[in-house]
């Protein structure tokens, strides 16, 4: 928790370009972008993708109050920063990997994932027990 909100404190979010960084002069001011990251970060390291799900934990989980400032954000709020700023998030994620490969957090191991899918088949034709593939692998000698 404390490492998101360094991380975070540390990031220029106007070059990155989020929205509402200066607040504006009249009107009720917004929440922080900086906060909101903080937030979504947590969430999604937390595998919690649901904008209502963000909301309820930031009302519940006290990791996230100490990182919001006891500040809870609506879940649509918490949607409309994710739309809004959706290209910045991205480059916060550029720059987080920058940062693990300055730190050598990375190997140079390569992973290769490709999108093929399949469809399992388990009958009783193509399901071999170990026994039945070494009758199988007599027979063929």
């Amino acid at each position: 928790m404390k490492v998101i909100d360094v991380f975070v404190d540390e990031l220029d979010l106007g070059r990155l370009g989020f929205e509402r960084v200066e607040p504006k002069v009249a009107g009720r001011p917004a929440y922080n972008p900086s906060m909101l990251l903080k937030l979504y970060i947590y969430a999604y390291l937390n595998r919690i993708q649901s904008s209502r799900r963000i909301e309820r934990e930031a009302q519940r989980n006290v990791e996230l109050m100490c990182l919001t400032g006891r500040l809870m954000p609506g879940h649509k709020t918490i949607s409309e920063f994710r739309k809004d700023n959706s290209q910045a998030i991205r480059g916060v994620c550029r720059e987080f990997v920058v940062l693990c490969q300055r730190l050598n957090l990375f190997t140079q191991a390569l992973v290769a994932i490709d999108g093929s899918k399949f469809k399992p088949v388990n009958n009783r034709d193509k399901n071999l027990p170990r026994a039945k593939m070494k009758r199988r692998l007599v027979d063929r000698t």
